[in-house]
């Protein structure tokens, strides 16, 4: 059956409804776009699978009831070839991936300048790969609910809500509001787009990318990049409601699309919800979201997006301290597969890299580390921040042993982790 169709069947056979969790939003709205991604018929998502191409065509449909206009030459997609290996092992060689996007115009002086609005709508799929049993048992596919339908439906609600109260007259800047492909497998969505960029890339002023937004569980929303342009900093504190708590930081630091944008020095703001129990497992379900966070979300980004397509003057970039770099001479090995296991806290004044979570069957877990910890050394090295912590772990490649030191309750503990190979583990 060719691809379209069985995007159709699926459809159908999911029982989705595009009116239902069309441009009237609010919270229950949210969460029935959430379902509609997450139904077992979608399979988790994959990047190139029947499931993913379904889930593309729902975005289209529900950008198009919004009231945006195509982004794209020929349409609401942007296809392109997919690489390498899905997650559990199949080749994605001869796959394509589908980016969906719309533009909402600007009006003025400004209208020419571009925001980016994006969260990614692909997942890890099946466990059992390329199976065509459908739909799979619960326990054989990653629903992803909050990694990303959770950033896509708030994707959708901030670009209604910014599609019907945009006043007229004025200056700002046009918005294009972009779902990703391809980010579980590489980012290779966005990096096809920003080489093939629907507006010129000199033109876009800035990216607001949100991913895992469904939940809150330190109860604040971690707003990161706000370094990457003086104005940043102002406008995520006047973003939101005065009782929604933030956690800001500076950097950009990695895991999701708008890092493909920063490397070409395009200002990014990244929201998330913080660290999750449910993360990258089958029980990462609908269920598990809580819908006030979702709404806290919403209402954060569609402030945010309008007061960065207000800003009257140039927005340059601004380079911040990277936990992805090398080190001061670049000669150093870097493994970027090195995996520890554990999502940080960004409690701010602490010295040293404070563990937020740590995943289950992890090194990490393995080793005994727990949330709360504080690493301040890592196989020799010290350890004072993010970026420090980045560097030493990738300085290690997967299955070397380590010695880290760490602070529990004020008290220093040294511990040997194996380390694991982020590549391998499902």
């Amino acid at each position: 059956m060719r691809p379209l169709l069985v995007s159709l069947a699926l459809l159908m056979t999911a029982g989705c409804s595009v009116a239902a969790a069309g441009p009237d939003g609010g919270a229950d709205a949210m969460l029935q776009r959430v379902r509609t991604l997450t139904d077992p018929v979608l399979a988790g998502r994959g990047a190139g699978s029947p499931g993913g191409r379904a889930a593309g065509d729902s975005i289209a449909a529900w950008l198009s009831a919004v009231g945006l206009e195509l982004l794209f030459e020929g349409g609401w997609h942007q296809e392109f070839p997919l690489q390498g290996e899905g997650w559990s092992g199949q080749s994605l060689v001869g796959r394509s991936g589908r980016n969906v996007g719309g533009v909402l115009r600007g009006a003025g002086r400004l209208a020419g300048r571009y925001v980016l609005l994006c969260a990614h709508y692909d997942h890890l799929g099946r466990s059992d790969g390329d199976s065509l049993v459908a739909p799979p048992a619960a326990a054989d596919y990653f629903p992803g609910a909050n990694d990303n339908a959770s950033g896509v439906s708030v994707l959708l609600e901030a670009a209604a809500t910014i599609a019907s109260t945009s006043p007229a007259g004025g200056d700002r800047r046009s918005v294009l509001v972009v779902s990703f492909d391809g980010e579980e497998v590489g980012l290779q969505g966005s990096a096809f787009m920003v080489d093939h960029m629907p507006v010129p890339l000199d033109s876009l002023d800035a990216v607001i990318n949100l991913d895992s937004v469904g939940q809150m569980p330190q109860g604040k929303l971690y707003v990161s990049g706000i370094g990457t342009t003086p104005v940043f900093a102002e406008l995520a504190r006047r973003a939101g409601s005065p009782d929604l708590e933030l956690a800001l930081a500076p950097g950009s630091w990695s895991g999701s699309d708008h890092m493909t944008f920063a490397a070409h020095e395009v200002p990014v703001i990244f929201l998330f919800g913080g660290p999750y129990k449910e993360y990258n497992r089958p029980d990462d379900c609908w269920e598990s979201l809580d819908p006030e966070a979702l709404a806290a979300v919403a209402r954060y980004a569609t402030d945010l997006a309008g007061l960065v397509r207000g800003v009257p003057g140039d927005m340059p970039w601004v380079q911040v301290a990277d936990p992805e770099s090398t080190g001061e001479g670049g000669d150093e090995p870097v493994h970027r597969n090195t995996w520890l296991g554990t999502m940080p806290d960004f409690t701010a004044g602490i010295t040293g890299y404070m563990i937020g979570s740590v995943f289950e069957g992890s090194p990490a877990a393995a080793a005994g580390l727990s949330a709360g910890d504080v690493l301040i050394r890592f196989g020799g090295q010290e350890v004072t921040d993010l970026a420090t912590f980045t560097r030493a772990l990738r300085s290690f490649a997967p299955a070397d042993p380590v010695e880290i030191t760490l602070l529990r309750g004020g008290r220093p503990l040294n511990f040997t982790v194996v380390l694991g190979d982020r590549a391998q583990r499902r």
